[in-house]
C-alpha cells in the first residue's frame, strides 16, 4: 500500500508513512477501517435529520451499514433510522463519547422495518414541507424571533420535532398550542446551535467543498480565534467564519502541526542584539524556516531558523 506525506507508492519509501501506520498512530487499536468481522453489540444510528444515537442490537440481527432499522425510543415508542456504524467504528464513536456499551440510555434495535413502515415513513417525508409551511406562518403571526430550521416527525406518530434557532429565550408555548391543534400530536420544539443548524441544512464552505459538518465529522469542537493568530492568518471575521457565523472548524485541523513548529521558533515582539543594535523578532515564516528582524533604526533583516539559532540566544 502506498504512504500518507509523498505521492510514492513503493513500500520502502523513506520520506511517507504507510497508511496502515498512519490509522494506528490516530487511533491505535480501534482502527476503524474494517467492521465486518468485528462483532460489537452496539450500533449508531442516524435519522432523517442527521441525528445520531447508539442503540443495542438485542435481537442480534445481522445488519449492515446503510440499512433501515426500527429501533426503540423515549417513553416506549419507535422510529425509523439508517444503521450509519458498526462494529470497530461504533466502538470507537462510542468510546469518543465517553458512553459505556451496558448503559442503560442506550435503547435496543426492535427489528427491520415492514413495507407498512416504511409507506408510513414516506408519507411522513411528504408532510414535512406542510409542517415548515404552517409552521412559519405561525412564527410570523405572533411576531417569534426565531428560525425554523427543519422538523421530524416520528414513526409513531406519538410526536414531532420542530428545531429553531434562536438569539435569545423565546416564549413560544402559544407556538406550541397551535401547532399541536393543527397536526394531532405531541409537539416538541427544540433550539438548536447555528453549527448544528448548518450541519443539518448543509452548503458549500469557502474552500469549494461541502460542509465538513454535513459530510464526515462527527462532532463539533471548540475553535479558539488563538487557531488564526497562530497559522499567522488575518483576524477578518468575513473570512475566518464559516456558513454558521462561526470561527471555521478547519482552523483545527493543522493547529497542532503549528504549534509543535512555532516551539523552534523565537516569540514575536522578542528583542535580540544585532551588530546593528537592538531589533525585534516581527515575523516569522515556518514552512521557509525564516525570522524577520525589525532594527531601531527601521532596517529590516532576513535570517534563516537556523542562523538564527546559532547568533541569538532566544529570550
Amino acid at each position: 500500500m502506498g504512504c500518507v506525506g509523498c505521492s510514492c507508492s513503493s513500500s520502502g519509501c523513506k520520506t511517507g508513512i504507510s497508511l496502515e501506520a498512519f490509522l494506528a498512530q490516530a487511533f491505535g487499536d480501534e482502527v476503524p477501517v474494517d467492521d465486518s468481522f468485528f462483532d460489537y453489540p452496539i450500533l449508531e444510528v442516524e435519522f432523517a435529520t442527521h441525528r445520531s444515537e447508539f442503540f443495542r442490537n438485542a435481537p442480534s440481527l445481522n445488519l449492515h451499514k446503510g440499512e433501515q432499522v426500527i429501533v426503540q425510543t423515549d417513553g416506549g415508542g419507535y422510529d425509523i433510522g439508517i444503521v450509519k456504524s458498526m462494529g470497530k467504528t461504533a466502538k470507537f464513536r462510542l468510546e469518543q463519547k465517553q458512553l459505556l456499551p451496558e448503559s442503560p440510555d442506550i435503547l435496543p434495535v426492535l427489528r427491520r422495518p415492514t413495507d407498512e413502515d416504511l409507506i408510513r415513513h414516506q408519507k411522513h417525508q411528504e408532510q414535512l414541507p406542510e409542517v415548515k409551511r404552517f409552521t412559519l406562518s405561525k412564527i410570523e403571526e405572533l411576531g417569534l424571533e426565531m428560525k425554523y430550521v427543519d422538523a421530524e416527525i416520528r414513526l409513531d406518530e406519538q410526536r414531532t420535532t420542530i428545531y429553531f434557532t434562536a438569539d435569545q429565550r423565546v416564549d413560544f408555548r402559544e407556538l406550541v398550542r397551535l401547532l399541536a391543534a393543527q397536526f394531532k400530536t405531541r409537539i416538541q420544539l427544540t433550539q438548536i446551535s447555528t453549527r448544528e443548524e448548518a450541519k443539518r441544512v448543509g452548503g458549500i464552505g469557502s474552500c469549494g467543498r461541502t460542509l465538513c459538518c454535513s459530510t464526515w465529522l462527527p462532532d463539533f469542537e471548540h475553535v479558539n480565534a488563538d487557531a488564526a493568530k497562530y497559522q499567522n492568518l488575518p483576524l477578518n471575521a468575513t473570512r475566518l467564519n464559516g456558513q454558521c457565523g462561526r470561527l471555521k472548524c478547519c482552523l483545527n485541523y493543522e493547529l497542532d502541526s503549528y504549534l509543535l513548529q512555532l516551539q523552534k521558533f523565537p516569540t514575536i515582539e522578542s528583542r535580540v542584539k544585532t551588530d546593528k543594535g537592538f531589533a525585534r523578532v516581527e515575523k516569522i515564516d515556518i514552512f521557509k524556516e525564516e525570522v524577520w528582524l525589525h532594527h531601531d533604526d527601521d532596517t529590516w533583516l532576513s535570517l534563516s531558523l537556523e542562523r538564527f539559532n546559532a547568533l541569538f540566544v532566544k529570550r
